[in-house]
């Protein structure tokens, strides 16, 4: 088995053994089974999908940045941002960004807190994309 992890600066998102884990290389998507070649790679925004042993559908978690590492019995994904795409909610993603929208039309462009709300924007943006293109 393949134990696979999926962490952001705030928490640990998922930590669970894996039959098979895709990642959003920067690269492109990489397939990773067990027993891989030892590698260090960036991610891009996508969806990180793991395919647990009990042959289930792939969980997918979106992810915005970061970098993955992965070893012979491993996978290791550090994120900027992610978020279980079975918890999401498109029009809750759309109704927090227009509202952090609202906030920054509010600040001045020297506000320090300017930078923190364009950050969250986009990170909602890449929710609101993935959302959409997995239900294509």
């Amino acid at each position: 088995m393949l134990q696979c992890e999926i962490v952001t600066p705030e928490s640990k998102l998922y930590s669970d053994e894996a039959n098979f884990v895709v990642i959003p290389a920067s690269e492109g998507e990489m397939g990773i089974y067990q027993m891989h070649e030892p590698v260090v790679t960036t991610l891009k925004a996508g969806t990180v999908r793991v395919t647990e042993h009990d042959g289930s559908e792939p969980k997918r978690f979106i992810v915005a940045g970061g970098y993955a590492r992965v070893e012979a019995e491993s996978v290791t994904v550090l994120a900027s941002h992610a978020a279980a795409l079975q918890e999401l909610d498109e029009t809750a993603i759309k109704v927090h960004i227009d509202d952090l929208k609202e906030k920054m039309a509010d600040l001045k462009d020297d506000d320090p807190n300017r930078a923190f709300i364009e950050d969250e924007v986009k990170w909602n943006q890449v929710l609101l994309e993935q959302t959409k293109s997995s239900v294509a």
